[in-house]
């Protein structure tokens, strides 16, 4: 009686492993077509999020001695200086702040430091984060042909770039919360200043571009003018040929103020910063969707299996 007993539910459980198996490879049929639909919107819908939240601004620092760190009370060597601003935006939004890319700092002791055009924080993604080079992506339209950065679910991707005062009379309390940080430091006016971001080093076969695909530098030393005052943006497109070689590329930069009407004195220059990018080959999305569900269908049999194990061991 035991031993037809145990044969009627191997019976049960191999035919129910075989219904699992056939759901499972009708579901591996139609999967990227399903799946690729999911993971388009699911794309969609993060590169939405992002393309909201700005996150890079030009300031001006109104910090005129350094309160904290090393060189505390020594003379800010920013102070009244444009500054290339990345923020960060936390899930706490009261502590959300700005970290200072393009901007001077000080070497050496405390007693006779000197002072550099840029600083150990100087690049996009920021070093300490560890993240690797931001990716280019097959462009279309007037950039097929080309790998483009694009905003994706990645941080830093999106590239728009905005004053800080463009916050100033947002509704978003995580945008006032960014815009009252570091006691107000960021937020001098950009009033009569014209910003011109200069190129100051380009990898070879690394380009940058506007919306139209027009290149904006010709050579390192040019300056091109991405706006003027508390209310413009900006949105550069770096880009390489399709078939360029796979590696990192680099773009260097500083902020200039171009704005001498009314003979107004200009505002310091930023510090240097820096844009680092890859070309790596890309999976096909068949590919990439076929191995996750291989890697499912394996798990759920291996989980059936091992449930098949433990009922006729107990």
């Amino acid at each position: 009686m035991v031993a037809n007993n145990t044969t009627r539910f191997l019976k049960q459980q191999i035919q129910t492993g075989q219904a699992s198996v056939s759901i499972a490879v009708s579901f591996l049929v139609s999967a990227p077509l399903v799946l690729s639909t999911a993971l388009t919107s699911a794309q969609a819908h993060d590169a939405h999020s992002h393309a909201d939240e700005t996150e890079y601004f030009v300031g001006r620092d109104t910090l005129q001695v350094l309160t904290s760190g090393t060189y505390a009370g020594l003379e800010n060597p920013n102070y009244n200086r444009l500054t290339f601003l990345y923020a960060h935006r936390e899930e706490d939004p009261t502590t959300n702040h700005f970290h200072g890319i393009g901007a001077y700092s000080y070497l050496g002791s405390q007693n006779s430091p000197t002072i550099t055009s840029t600083n150990t924080n100087n690049r996009i993604p920021e070093p300490y984060l560890q993240q690797s080079p931001l990716t280019l992506l097959p462009g279309t339209g007037v950039f097929t042909g080309r790998l483009i950065t694009t905003p994706t679910n990645e941080e830093y991707s999106d590239l728009n770039i905005q004053p800080v005062r463009s916050l100033q009379n947002s509704t978003e309390p995580e945008n006032q919360y960014l815009f009252n940080s570091s006691n107000s430091r960021w937020q001098g006016s950009l009033e009569g200043a014209t910003i011109g971001l200069q190129l100051v080093s380009l990898s070879n076969g690394l380009n940058i571009a506007d919306q139209s695909g027009s290149n904006l530098f010709n050579s390192v030393g040019d300056i091109y003018t991405i706006g003027s005052g508390d209310d413009f943006s900006f949105t550069p497109t770096f880009w390489t040929d399709a078939a360029a070689p796979q590696g990192n590329y680099l773009a260097t930069f500083k902020l200039i103020d171009l704005g001498t009407a009314n003979n107004r004195t200009l505002l310091g220059e930023s510090g240097t910063f820096s844009f680092d990018f890859q070309v790596k080959p890309i999976p096909e999305p068949t590919t990439t969707i076929g191995l996750g569900v291989v890697g499912l269908l394996a798990f759920s049999l291996f989980r059936h299996k091992k449930r098949t194990a433990n009922r006729l061991g107990s």
